[in-house]
Protein backbone atom coordinates (compact mmCIF):
# COMPACT_ATOMS: atom_id res chain seq x y z
CA UNK A 1 0.00 0.00 0.00
CA UNK A 2 1.34 3.46 -0.90
CA UNK A 3 2.08 5.81 1.99
CA UNK A 4 -0.44 8.26 0.54
CA UNK A 5 -3.12 5.57 0.53
CA UNK A 6 -2.40 4.56 4.13
CA UNK A 7 -2.48 8.16 5.32
CA UNK A 8 -5.76 8.83 3.55
CA UNK A 9 -7.32 5.69 5.05
CA UNK A 10 -6.12 6.61 8.55
CA UNK A 11 -7.57 10.09 8.16
CA UNK A 12 -10.85 8.68 6.89
CA UNK A 13 -11.21 6.31 9.83
CA UNK A 14 -10.50 9.12 12.28
CA UNK A 15 -13.08 11.31 10.56
CA UNK A 16 -15.62 8.49 10.79
CA UNK A 17 -14.92 8.06 14.52
CA UNK A 18 -15.29 11.78 15.13
CA UNK A 19 -18.50 11.83 13.10
CA UNK A 20 -20.04 9.11 15.26
CA UNK A 21 -18.62 9.89 18.71
CA UNK A 22 -18.02 13.60 19.21
CA UNK A 23 -18.54 15.48 21.42
CA UNK A 24 -19.46 13.14 24.29
CA UNK A 25 -18.86 9.59 23.03
CA UNK A 26 -21.22 6.64 23.02
CA UNK A 27 -23.32 7.82 25.93
CA UNK A 28 -25.60 4.78 25.77
CA UNK A 29 -22.64 2.51 26.51
CA UNK A 30 -20.70 4.83 28.79
CA UNK A 31 -23.66 5.18 31.14
CA UNK A 32 -24.79 1.54 31.20
CA UNK A 33 -21.83 -0.79 30.58
CA UNK A 34 -18.82 -1.60 32.75
CA UNK A 35 -15.55 -0.79 31.01
CA UNK A 36 -14.26 -4.24 31.96
CA UNK A 37 -17.15 -6.08 30.29
CA UNK A 38 -15.98 -8.37 27.47
CA UNK A 39 -18.06 -9.45 24.48
CA UNK A 40 -18.01 -11.59 21.34
CA UNK A 41 -19.15 -10.30 17.96
CA UNK A 42 -19.86 -11.97 14.63
CA UNK A 43 -20.25 -10.15 11.34
CA UNK A 44 -22.77 -12.13 9.31
CA UNK A 45 -23.83 -11.75 5.68
CA UNK A 46 -27.53 -11.31 5.04
CA UNK A 47 -27.04 -11.62 1.26
CA UNK A 48 -24.42 -12.94 -1.16
CA UNK A 49 -21.46 -10.74 -2.01
CA UNK A 50 -17.72 -10.27 -2.56
CA UNK A 51 -15.44 -9.54 0.39
CA UNK A 52 -13.48 -6.30 0.23
CA UNK A 53 -11.05 -4.44 2.50
CA UNK A 54 -11.37 -6.76 5.47
CA UNK A 55 -8.15 -5.24 6.87
CA UNK A 56 -10.17 -2.15 7.77
CA UNK A 57 -11.80 -3.85 10.75
CA UNK A 58 -8.49 -4.20 12.58
CA UNK A 59 -7.58 -0.61 11.71
CA UNK A 60 -10.92 0.69 12.97
CA UNK A 61 -10.65 -1.30 16.20
CA UNK A 62 -7.08 -0.11 16.81
CA UNK A 63 -7.86 3.53 16.17
CA UNK A 64 -11.19 3.26 17.95
CA UNK A 65 -9.63 1.75 21.05
CA UNK A 66 -7.10 4.56 21.35
CA UNK A 67 -9.72 7.17 20.54
CA UNK A 68 -12.14 5.94 23.20
CA UNK A 69 -9.49 5.76 25.91
CA UNK A 70 -7.97 9.16 25.17
CA UNK A 71 -11.16 11.09 24.62
CA UNK A 72 -13.95 9.55 26.62
CA UNK A 73 -13.39 6.68 29.02
CA UNK A 74 -10.74 8.34 31.16
CA UNK A 75 -12.63 11.61 31.04
CA UNK A 76 -15.89 10.35 32.51
CA UNK A 77 -16.76 9.26 36.02
CA UNK A 78 -17.88 5.70 35.38
CA UNK A 79 -17.27 2.53 37.30
CA UNK A 80 -13.89 0.90 36.55
CA UNK A 81 -12.93 3.73 34.20
CA UNK A 82 -9.26 3.30 35.10
CA UNK A 83 -9.26 -0.12 33.39
CA UNK A 84 -9.67 1.45 29.97
CA UNK A 85 -10.56 -0.60 26.90
CA UNK A 86 -8.95 -4.08 26.82
CA UNK A 87 -7.23 -5.33 23.69
CA UNK A 88 -9.30 -7.12 21.09
CA UNK A 89 -8.84 -10.27 18.99
CA UNK A 90 -10.00 -10.62 15.39
CA UNK A 91 -10.52 -13.62 13.11
CA UNK A 92 -11.30 -13.01 9.42
CA UNK A 93 -12.68 -15.93 7.41
CA UNK A 94 -12.86 -14.48 3.88
CA UNK A 95 -10.05 -12.92 1.86
CA UNK A 96 -10.56 -9.83 -0.24
CA UNK A 97 -12.10 -10.83 -3.55
CA UNK A 98 -13.63 -14.07 -2.21
CA UNK A 99 -17.33 -14.71 -2.61
CA UNK A 100 -19.47 -15.19 0.49
CA UNK A 101 -23.05 -16.36 0.74
CA UNK A 102 -26.05 -15.33 2.78
CA UNK A 103 -25.65 -16.65 6.31
CA UNK A 104 -21.84 -16.86 6.23
CA UNK A 105 -19.86 -15.52 9.18
CA UNK A 106 -17.28 -13.15 7.70
CA UNK A 107 -15.33 -12.53 10.89
CA UNK A 108 -15.37 -12.83 14.67
CA UNK A 109 -14.19 -10.25 17.19
CA UNK A 110 -13.50 -10.63 20.90
CA UNK A 111 -12.93 -7.58 23.04
CA UNK A 112 -14.42 -4.80 25.09
CA UNK A 113 -18.20 -4.62 24.88
CA UNK A 114 -17.92 -0.83 24.93
CA UNK A 115 -15.45 -0.86 22.03
CA UNK A 116 -17.55 -3.23 19.91
CA UNK A 117 -20.72 -1.22 20.44
CA UNK A 118 -18.98 2.05 19.62
CA UNK A 119 -17.33 0.67 16.45
CA UNK A 120 -20.27 -1.41 15.17
CA UNK A 121 -21.77 1.12 12.77
CA UNK A 122 -18.43 2.41 11.50
CA UNK A 123 -17.24 -1.12 10.71
CA UNK A 124 -20.47 -2.09 8.98
CA UNK A 125 -20.73 1.13 6.98
CA UNK A 126 -17.29 0.54 5.45
CA UNK A 127 -17.66 -3.20 4.85
CA UNK A 128 -21.16 -2.97 3.36
CA UNK A 129 -20.30 -0.19 0.92
CA UNK A 130 -17.03 -1.76 -0.23
CA UNK A 131 -18.50 -5.25 -0.57
CA UNK A 132 -21.24 -3.69 -2.68
CA UNK A 133 -18.72 -2.14 -5.06
CA UNK A 134 -16.70 -5.35 -5.32
CA UNK A 135 -19.85 -7.38 -5.93
CA UNK A 136 -21.25 -5.20 -8.72
CA UNK A 137 -17.80 -4.92 -10.29
CA UNK A 138 -17.49 -8.71 -10.33
CA UNK A 139 -20.84 -8.96 -12.10
CA UNK A 140 -19.58 -6.67 -14.86
CA UNK A 141 -16.08 -8.14 -15.17
CA UNK A 142 -17.65 -11.55 -15.62
CA UNK A 143 -18.95 -10.20 -18.94
CA UNK A 144 -15.36 -9.45 -20.01
CA UNK A 145 -14.10 -13.00 -19.49
CA UNK A 146 -12.20 -14.44 -22.46
CA UNK A 147 -11.54 -10.97 -23.86
CA UNK A 148 -8.39 -8.80 -23.75
CA UNK A 149 -10.33 -5.70 -22.69
CA UNK A 150 -9.85 -4.43 -19.14
CA UNK A 151 -12.50 -2.62 -17.12
CA UNK A 152 -11.31 0.70 -15.63
CA UNK A 153 -12.81 2.80 -12.86
CA UNK A 154 -12.89 6.62 -12.70
CA UNK A 155 -12.41 9.39 -10.13
CA UNK A 156 -16.19 9.65 -9.75
CA UNK A 157 -16.07 8.24 -6.23
CA UNK A 158 -17.60 9.34 -2.92
CA UNK A 159 -15.55 12.13 -1.33
CA UNK A 160 -12.89 10.71 0.97
CA UNK A 161 -13.61 7.12 -0.07
CA UNK A 162 -11.61 6.95 -3.30
CA UNK A 163 -8.70 4.83 -2.09
CA UNK A 164 -11.01 2.22 -0.59
CA UNK A 165 -13.52 2.25 -3.43
CA UNK A 166 -10.71 1.69 -5.92
CA UNK A 167 -9.45 -1.21 -3.78
CA UNK A 168 -12.95 -2.67 -3.85
CA UNK A 169 -13.03 -2.23 -7.63
CA UNK A 170 -9.85 -4.32 -7.88
CA UNK A 171 -11.35 -6.95 -5.59
CA UNK A 172 -14.09 -7.21 -8.21
CA UNK A 173 -11.32 -8.19 -10.69
CA UNK A 174 -11.19 -4.87 -12.53
CA UNK A 175 -8.31 -2.44 -13.08
CA UNK A 176 -7.71 0.94 -11.48
CA UNK A 177 -7.35 4.05 -13.58
CA UNK A 178 -5.44 6.96 -12.03
CA UNK A 179 -5.86 7.45 -8.29
CA UNK A 180 -5.71 11.21 -8.44
CA UNK A 181 -4.56 14.15 -10.54
CA UNK A 182 -0.90 13.43 -9.76
CA UNK A 183 -1.12 9.88 -11.08
CA UNK A 184 -1.51 10.57 -14.81
CA UNK A 185 -1.66 13.47 -17.24
CA UNK A 186 -5.10 13.45 -18.81
CA UNK A 187 -5.99 16.29 -21.15
CA UNK A 188 -9.75 16.58 -21.40
CA UNK A 189 -12.07 18.99 -23.16
CA UNK A 190 -11.80 21.69 -20.50
CA UNK A 191 -7.99 21.57 -20.53
CA UNK A 192 -8.03 21.94 -24.29
CA UNK A 193 -10.50 24.83 -24.19
CA UNK A 194 -8.49 26.68 -21.53
CA UNK A 195 -5.01 25.80 -22.78
CA UNK A 196 -2.44 28.54 -23.44
CA UNK A 197 -1.30 26.63 -26.51
CA UNK A 198 -2.61 27.16 -30.02
CA UNK A 199 -3.72 23.57 -30.55
CA UNK A 200 -3.78 20.10 -29.01
CA UNK A 201 -0.64 18.97 -30.83
CA UNK A 202 1.39 21.83 -29.37
CA UNK A 203 0.02 21.10 -25.87
CA UNK A 204 0.82 17.40 -26.15
CA UNK A 205 4.35 18.05 -27.45
CA UNK A 206 5.05 20.42 -24.56
CA UNK A 207 3.63 17.95 -22.07
CA UNK A 208 5.72 15.09 -23.44
CA UNK A 209 8.87 17.22 -23.31
CA UNK A 210 8.24 18.17 -19.68
CA UNK A 211 7.56 14.57 -18.64
CA UNK A 212 10.84 13.44 -20.20
CA UNK A 213 12.85 16.47 -19.08
CA UNK A 214 11.72 16.29 -15.44
CA UNK A 215 11.49 12.48 -15.38
CA UNK A 216 7.97 12.74 -13.97
CA UNK A 217 6.63 9.60 -12.29
CA UNK A 218 3.19 8.39 -11.28
CA UNK A 219 2.36 7.32 -7.73
CA UNK A 220 3.81 3.86 -8.36
CA UNK A 221 7.13 5.26 -9.55
CA UNK A 222 6.55 4.57 -13.24
CA UNK A 223 6.98 7.11 -16.03
CA UNK A 224 3.93 9.36 -16.10
CA UNK A 225 1.46 8.42 -18.84
CA UNK A 226 -0.28 10.94 -21.08
CA UNK A 227 -3.91 10.46 -22.05
CA UNK A 228 -6.02 12.59 -24.38
CA UNK A 229 -9.81 12.73 -24.62
CA UNK A 230 -11.23 12.56 -28.12
CA UNK A 231 -14.88 13.33 -28.87
CA UNK A 232 -16.92 14.22 -31.93
CA UNK A 233 -15.70 17.83 -31.89
CA UNK A 234 -11.99 17.01 -32.10
CA UNK A 235 -12.16 13.64 -33.85
CA UNK A 236 -10.37 15.11 -36.86
CA UNK A 237 -7.19 15.31 -34.74
CA UNK A 238 -7.14 11.62 -33.90
CA UNK A 239 -5.00 10.38 -36.80
CA UNK A 240 -2.24 12.91 -36.19
CA UNK A 241 -2.16 12.20 -32.44
CA UNK A 242 -1.87 8.46 -33.03
CA UNK A 243 0.50 8.55 -35.99
CA UNK A 244 2.90 10.91 -34.21
CA UNK A 245 2.74 9.06 -30.89
CA UNK A 246 1.73 12.16 -28.95
CA UNK A 247 -0.25 10.26 -26.30
CA UNK A 248 0.07 6.93 -24.52
CA UNK A 249 -3.69 6.48 -24.25
CA UNK A 250 -6.54 7.84 -26.35
CA UNK A 251 -9.95 7.94 -24.68
CA UNK A 252 -12.83 7.89 -27.15
CA UNK A 253 -15.60 9.56 -25.19
CA UNK A 254 -19.36 9.49 -25.75
CA UNK A 255 -19.46 7.74 -29.12
CA UNK A 256 -22.15 5.30 -30.09
CA UNK A 257 -21.18 1.76 -31.02
CA UNK A 258 -21.90 2.48 -34.69
CA UNK A 259 -19.73 5.60 -34.62
CA UNK A 260 -16.91 3.76 -32.91
CA UNK A 261 -16.95 0.92 -35.42
CA UNK A 262 -15.51 3.16 -38.12
CA UNK A 263 -13.14 4.95 -35.71
CA UNK A 264 -11.73 1.67 -34.45
CA UNK A 265 -11.38 0.37 -38.01
CA UNK A 266 -9.31 3.45 -38.87
CA UNK A 267 -7.11 3.00 -35.81
CA UNK A 268 -6.47 -0.66 -36.64
CA UNK A 269 -5.55 0.32 -40.19
CA UNK A 270 -3.06 2.93 -38.97
CA UNK A 271 -1.55 0.40 -36.57
CA UNK A 272 -1.23 -2.14 -39.39
CA UNK A 273 0.64 0.42 -41.52
CA UNK A 274 2.94 1.53 -38.70
CA UNK A 275 4.16 -1.15 -36.32
CA UNK A 276 5.66 1.49 -34.02
CA UNK A 277 2.23 2.83 -32.98
CA UNK A 278 1.82 1.69 -29.37
CA UNK A 279 -1.12 3.78 -28.21
CA UNK A 280 -3.80 2.19 -26.03
CA UNK A 281 -7.46 2.78 -26.82
CA UNK A 282 -10.00 3.46 -24.08
CA UNK A 283 -13.74 3.73 -24.61
CA UNK A 284 -15.88 5.73 -22.19
CA UNK A 285 -19.25 7.38 -21.81
CA UNK A 286 -22.58 5.88 -20.75
CA UNK A 287 -21.35 2.29 -20.60
CA UNK A 288 -23.35 -0.08 -18.41
CA UNK A 289 -24.04 -3.83 -18.08
CA UNK A 290 -26.79 -3.61 -20.70
CA UNK A 291 -24.62 -2.23 -23.51
CA UNK A 292 -21.08 -3.25 -22.60
CA UNK A 293 -21.15 -6.39 -24.75
CA UNK A 294 -21.73 -4.26 -27.84
CA UNK A 295 -18.67 -2.14 -27.02
CA UNK A 296 -16.60 -5.24 -26.27
CA UNK A 297 -17.05 -6.39 -29.87
CA UNK A 298 -14.88 -3.44 -30.90
CA UNK A 299 -11.97 -4.92 -28.89
CA UNK A 300 -10.68 -1.78 -27.16
CA UNK A 301 -7.82 -2.08 -24.68
CA UNK A 302 -9.89 -0.50 -21.93
CA UNK A 303 -13.48 0.36 -21.09
CA UNK A 304 -13.91 2.92 -18.32
CA UNK A 305 -17.15 3.45 -16.46
CA UNK A 306 -18.53 5.19 -13.39
CA UNK A 307 -21.54 2.86 -13.38
CA UNK A 308 -20.30 0.90 -10.37
CA UNK A 309 -19.71 3.87 -8.07
CA UNK A 310 -23.09 5.33 -9.04
CA UNK A 311 -25.15 2.15 -8.77
CA UNK A 312 -23.55 -0.22 -6.26
CA UNK A 313 -25.79 -0.95 -3.28
CA UNK A 314 -24.39 -1.73 0.15
CA UNK A 315 -24.37 -5.45 0.87
CA UNK A 316 -26.52 -6.19 3.92
CA UNK A 317 -24.33 -7.28 6.84
CA UNK A 318 -25.06 -7.44 10.56
CA UNK A 319 -22.95 -7.55 13.70
CA UNK A 320 -24.24 -9.83 16.43
CA UNK A 321 -22.75 -8.98 19.85
CA UNK A 322 -23.09 -11.24 22.87
CA UNK A 323 -21.80 -10.96 26.43
CA UNK A 324 -18.65 -12.95 27.14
Amino acid sequence: MLELEKNLIDDLILLSLREDLEPHGDLSSLLTIDCAQQADAEIVAKEDGIMSCGFLVAEILNQGQEYLINNFIKMRTVENAEIGVPLHALEVYFKDGEKFCKGDCLMKIQGSAMLLLAMERTILNFLQRLAGIATLTREITSLLENTSTKLLDTRKTNPGMRVLEKMAFKHGLATNHRLNLSDMIMLKENHINLSRFKNIKEALLHTREQVEKSNLKNLSGETLKIEIEINQENLYLLEGIIQEGLADVVMLDNFSVDELSQVMANIRAWQAENAEIGVFIEISGGINPENILSYLKLKPDFISTSYVSKNAHSIDLSMLITKN
